[in-house]
């Protein structure tokens, strides 16, 4: 058996159970952890070993706390690109079932997701319903089983402009945004970023 495929169905069947905050989010980064090194080993490679460190992780972490709070969104979360193998990774998410954050713990933006768009585009992608967007089609199902229906990924920037991640918030009905909360948004993406590119030189 997989050592990672234990590793993983272990602290799924964990987050079933209560738990104190700290903990639980240990073992949400634990799960991801683990589902990066899986297919790090099927790629007979290790491409990530830089990233992330503790220090990126605390940084994502007080991100989609602060990106929460501030949209009121049910959920977020936050990816650093790896431009060297053209990837997402998850850093820290909230809200989300174990099993949906594993399915997306890694990968190559696909242009159809928010974050894929936002990193290429280097501008905000706002979804006001996941059904109503062509592009997003394939995706929809994933996002009504994990409970969100609206959504906005902003990118996030280092000073010369190439893009490091992205900051996504979730919401579980269609909605609009306002201004206010996107400046705010834009505000805070600044900040995550300044923290992200000083972390990784």
């Amino acid at each position: 058996m997989d050592s990672h495929v234990d590793r993983i169905g272990s602290y799924r069947a964990l987050l079933q159970r209560p738990l104190p905050s700290q903990t639980r989010r240990t073992l949400e980064w634990l799960l991801v952890d683990a589902t990066r090194d899986r297919v790090a080993r099927q790629l007979h490679s290790r491409p990530w070993d830089r990233y992330p460190s503790p220090k990126l992780v605390a940084i994502a972490d007080k991100a989609v706390d602060a990106a929460a709070r501030l949209m009121g969104s049910q959920f977020a979360n936050m990816q650093l690109y790896v431009a060297a193998q053209d990837t997402l990774l998850l850093l820290a998410y909230r809200n989300f079932d174990p099993g949906f954050a594993g399915r997306f713990a890694a990968f190559r933006p696909d242009g159809r997701t928010t974050c894929s768009r936002a990193l290429a585009s280097g501008k905000r992608v706002i979804l006001e319903d996941v059904e109503q967007d062509a592009a997003f089609a394939p995706h929809v199902p994933a996002a009504l089983a994990a409970g969100f229906r609206a959504l906005q990924s902003t990118p996030l920037k280092a000073g010369s402009g190439k893009p490091i991640g992205v900051l996504t918030t979730h919401f579980a009905a269609p909605r609009a945004f306002s201004n206010d909360e996107l400046v705010e948004m834009d505000a805070l993406g600044c900040r995550v970023s300044a923290e992200l590119e000083r972390a990784c030189a």
